[in-house]
């Protein structure tokens, strides 16, 4: 899919509803007469993905670290702003800021494979995954971000300060230790200096100490997903993957870690790599949430699909909100 328009929206303020009017708008703002097709949304999580729980569909959790989000209803606003003038209802599909990336990727590829994970590092770590062409739900989606890692030797820095509320406390955990803000407090623990701005990690070399504990948190992280789930691609993207020569430190430490468990190709960057869609994974996700929205609606009112329907999928009006 092609995106035609695209806006930044601040939500650092943390005012849900602000965030969700100026999404609104932008909707609005592009909106046939007729209203959109379809609405992908890919969002931030803990959300409600089980549309037969009315009470939580279309919402953040409660269990969200993000206080102000809590329990916040993003689907209505949102929906209410696609909508036209046809009395048809909308067709909608939600899903995590991973699971919807994850779903771009294996339709990339879906003609020779089943499954897919994508990793996102940035200020936390989340795992979206595909498996038989689905995305994963269950109990809840994937948090897989929150699983604990064999550090490396003679580590002694034991995880970031927002674990409180996480699964092991956030104690040696892939987010506990990779996550922009667990590379900063360690960056501090090492330098001695207080406070640094998350900004600092830029400016370190890439053969800076830091990134080979990036790496080995991600690479476990990686062989995780290979022996519980089988999958067969990773893919990693996020802020801190464009740190250059990282993703050849994370294949290489994911072999030495499987210790030749699993019978990998010779060449392993076709199985761990970086997004094909580069910064526009999330937005290329919310649109194939979109469109398989739309093809799934098509198929429970047998309404063959218009020419000026499909130039909606191609023009790229549907995108999804990352808070």
């Amino acid at each position: 899919p092609q995106i035609l328009y695209r806006h930044e929206v601040d939500s650092s303020h943390d005012q849900p509803g602000k965030t969700l009017s100026e999404c609104a708008a932008f909707f609005q703002k592009h909106k046939p007469p007729e209203g959109y097709s379809a609405l992908g949304i890919a969002t931030f999580g803990p959300v409600g993905l089980d549309p037969s729980r009315k009470e939580t569909y279309g919402r953040i959790l409660s269990t969200s670290p993000k206080q102000s989000w809590r329990d916040v209803d993003f689907l209505t606003p949102l929906s209410e702003a696609c909508r036209g003038t046809s009395s048809l209802p909308l067709p909608v599909k939600i899903e995590t800021d991973v699971n919807a990336p994850a779903f771009a990727e294996y339709l990339l590829d879906k003609d020779n494979l089943s499954s897919v994970a994508y990793i996102t590092v940035g200020t936390g770590i989340g795992v979206g995954l595909v498996i038989h062409g689905k995305p994963v739900h269950g109990r809840m989606h994937p948090e897989g971000g929150h699983v604990p890692v064999q550090p490396l030797e003679g580590d002694k820095f034991e995880g970031y300060s927002w674990g409180g509320k996480s699964p092991f406390r956030g104690r040696r955990t892939v987010e506990g230790i990779t996550s922009s803000v667990a590379l900063t407090e360690r960056l501090e623990q090492m330098t001695g200096e207080k406070n640094l701005p998350r900004s600092r990690l830029v400016e370190l070399d890439d053969d800076h100490e830091v990134w080979d504990h990036s790496a080995n948190a991600l690479a476990n992280l990686c062989a995780t997903l290979l022996l519980t789930t089988s999958v067969e691609k990773i893919v990693l993207g996020g802020g801190i993957m464009n740190r250059r020569g990282l993703i050849e430190k994370i294949q290489k430490q994911t072999v030495i870690l499987l210790n030749g468990y699993l019978e990998l190709p010779k060449d392993i960057s076709g199985l761990i790599c970086m997004s094909s869609y580069g910064n526009d994974v999330g937005l290329t996700g919310s649109l194939v949430l979109a469109q398989s929205a739309y093809e799934e609606g098509q198929k429970k009112t047998n309404t063959p699909k218009s020419s000026d329907d499909s130039l909606a999928f191609t023009v790229g009006f549907i995108h999804g909100v990352i808070a």
